[in-house]
């Protein structure tokens, strides 16, 4: 009998019968094994046909690993628990920031790390709308988050989720500069929520 070729397939049009590829083996080959590691896997040329008593044997004997050095084998292990794709550390994407640089800032935050005129125009507008009973530390909250006086808890957190998408340095390229804005942005946020009744 004569090996299988795929070709008898689409000359006859027949299911031809495959044969084990050990040699001398007469059994119908059956269960498909790759001949190396290195192998292409979209080619059926880089498969062998045996039958189940060699698949066994095949299966018992065989080493992925195998001619690959300690450190080989270490390399592969560590790149397999991202599934072989490239990794960057948290917070450090290896994208550039944004074309964007010039921030819409509305808070004048970059001027000096000071809020900058903004709040100053805030804090008169509040003044002159019966606000004189909140405390320095609330005004400079609720100026940080562009909030009202007597704005609800969820009003809070919307308006700090909006800016904290803005700022994050991870969309900025880890920008140390957005990093600070954030952290004022989140100590007003924690400012907030601890004096507004729930």
């Amino acid at each position: 009998m004569k090996k299988f070729d795929p070709l008898d397939l689409k000359k006859s049009g027949q299911e031809a019968m495959r044969l084990c590829a050990k040699d001398g083996c007469p059994e119908p080959g059956e269960f498909r094994a790759p001949k190396s590691r290195l192998m292409d896997r979209g080619s059926d040329n880089d498969y062998q046909w045996l039958c189940l008593a060699h698949i066994r044997e095949f299966n018992k004997n065989w080493n992925f690993f195998d001619g690959m050095s300690d450190d080989e084998v270490l390399h592969y292990k560590t790149e397999d628990i991202t599934g072989h794709r490239p990794t960057w550390k948290l917070g450090s994407r290896a994208g550039r920031p944004k074309a964007d640089v010039h921030y819409d800032d509305p808070f004048e935050f970059q001027r000096d790390g000071e809020f900058g005129e903004y709040a100053n125009r805030r804090q008169q507008h509040q003044d002159t709308n019966g606000t004189e009973n909140l405390d320095e530390a609330h005004r400079q909250a609720l100026a940080t988050l562009n909030l009202e006086p007597g704005c609800t808890i969820a009003d809070i957190k919307k308006r700090r989720n909006e800016l904290a998408k803005k700022f994050h340095p991870d969309i900025r390229g880890g920008d140390k500069q957005a990093e600070e804005i954030l952290k004022t942005i989140n100590q007003a946020y924690t400012h907030l929520l601890s004096c507004t009744p729930s």
